[in-house]
Parts: C-alpha cells; structure tokens; sequence
C-alpha cells in the first residue's frame, strides 16, 4: 500500500514535469515505454485513448462533410444539408444502417422540397401537359424528340396514375428529378428515370424502418427483404446515389442561375441603349445633328 502511494507520488511529479515546454520530449518517451509494456488491445480500452480517437473522427467528419457540399449553390439549406451529413458518417460507423438512411434520406427531401417549393410548383399548372418523354426517334436528326402524337405526359411521367392533386414525397422528388436532375431532357423511355426513384424508393423504406409498429405492403417488405443481411453493399450503393444526385442538381442549379442572371443583364443594358442620350440633353443634341448630316 505504501509502495502505490509512494507510486502515485511519483506519477504526480511526472505530471508536473509535462507541463513544462522543455519537457515535451519526455510525453514521448513515456508514451513509448507504455506501448512496449501493454498491448494494443488493453491501450485501447482506456478512457483517454478512445477519447482521443473520436476527437480524431469527428475533426475528419467534419472535414469531409464540407468537402462534400462545398459547391453547392443553394446557401439556404448548404448549413443543414451538412449538419445531416455528419449525422450520417456517425450512424454508418456505429454499422447503425437505419440511422445511416435515415439521415441521408433527411438531406435528399430537404434538397427536394427546397426546389419543388421555390422552382417547380409555381409552373407545374402550365408545364404538366406537356410531353415529358422524348421518345421518337429522328432519323434525319439522328436523335430522341418529343412525338407528334401521343408520348407520356409529365404528368403521368410523375404521378404514375395515381392521385394527381396530392404531392406526396415521392412525387415531388419525380418532378425535382425531371426538371432538376433531367433538365427536362428524358430521352427514349422512363427506364433510367425509374431506376434512379427506385433506389431513392430503397433509401425511403430502411428510413421508414425507424418508425415502429407500422406494416410494410408486399412491395415495401420485397425491397426490406432485399436489403437485409446486404447492408455492408448497399451502404456504398447509397453512397454512390447521393453523390450522384447532388452533383446533378448542383449542375443543373447553377447553370439556371447563370443563365437567369444572364437573361437580367442583357435585359438591361437593352433598355440602356434604347435610352442613351434621353437622360444627358448634350448627348441627345450631338444625336440630333449627326442625322441632319447623315
């Protein structure tokens, strides 16, 4: 008893002894002697070691969930989108799936609401009767285009038949999809449109997965069952869709921007020219006289 007095004595003299600067040197030594006396496994376990090793995790998901949305042009959402991000990272290395789609699918309706909100439900009214599909192909042009008759309206290219007046999740991410992801340009048939909403249909059902006591329908519980006991796959698999999606909604966001911008600028300096001269009486007078000389 007497000797881990005498011990803890002595660890308190180290302690001090770390704390000065010049001594720096000596955390070094000490940690080095502890690592050839302990193995890993039992260093691992201590409280400061695993402390030390989620600092280290969250400064590198943090890092990475910026990197992710670092050029994305929608700054209203940009703060949130990253915060779900992070939560995120956290769930997949706990290995906790559901969590994992729960927050990726947060960021996926965010994104989607914020452009069905501000984008789409002002034109939808005009823009739905239109035939979304480019599905006849021009031999002369060697390319898809809109038909002459007939074609999937977009409409029914987002409702699939169902109730037209209610917009529920997944219809408003069929039409951020068309308008957003598209760019209103689906060429040949809505097979790759279809492929991209059944995957965003998979991430929704593990999401549902956290809302307990609800049953799933025969479709719901085949896309579960298809999902389960693969997890370790389809975490990549969503991985790959997220990414995806925010590259092309980045594109396609930025590029509207521009070109609403540009459509302003030329519009000004049209009115500009069409004026010059009206608000300076000299430069109208000079105008004058260069057309009696003409």
């Amino acid at each position: 008893m007497k000797d881990k007095e005498k011990l803890k004595k002595l660890v308190q003299i180290i302690g001090d002894l770390l704390k000065e600067e010049e001594n720096e040197w000596l955390t070094d030594e000490i940690l080095k002697v502890i690592g050839e006396a302990n193995p890993v496994e039992e260093m691992a376990k201590h409280s400061l070691i695993q402390n030390i090793h989620e600092y280290c995790v969250e400064q590198k998901i943090d890092k990475q969930s910026k990197e992710f949305y670092d050029s994305f042009p929608i700054a209203e959402i940009k703060d949130q989108l990253i915060l779900d991000y992070k939560k995120m990272e956290h769930e997949r290395r706990r290995d906790d799936f559901e969590n994992f789609c729960l927050c990726m699918y947060q960021q996926i309706e965010n994104i989607t609401n914020f452009l069905f909100e501000k984008n789409i439900k002002s034109v939808w009214n005009a823009e739905k009767h239109k035939i979304a599909v480019k599905s006849f192909f021009d031999r002369t042009k060697r390319k898809y285009v809109i038909p002459n008759t007939g074609g999937t309206s977009l409409e029914q290219l987002v409702f699939q038949g169902t109730d037209t007046s209610k917009w529920f999740a997944n219809r408003k991410f069929r039409a951020v999809l068309f308008f957003f992801y598209y760019k209103k340009n689906v060429t040949r048939d809505d097979y790759e449109f279809n492929s991209i909403y059944f995957t965003h249909q998979e991430i929704y059902q593990m999401r549902n997965q956290n809302h307990r006591g609800s049953n799933p329908t025969t479709y719901q519980q085949k896309t579960l069952d298809k999902i389960k006991g693969n997890e370790s796959r389809f975490f990549f698999k969503f991985y790959g869709f997220l990414q995806d999606f925010v590259n092309q909604i980045e594109s396609s966001y930025s590029t509207k921007s521009k070109s609403g911008n540009k459509n302003k600028k030329s519009g000004k300096t049209k009115s500009q020219i069409n004026t010059i001269g009206a608000s300076n009486p000299e430069l109208e007078k000079l105008k004058q006289q260069m057309k009696k000389n003409e």
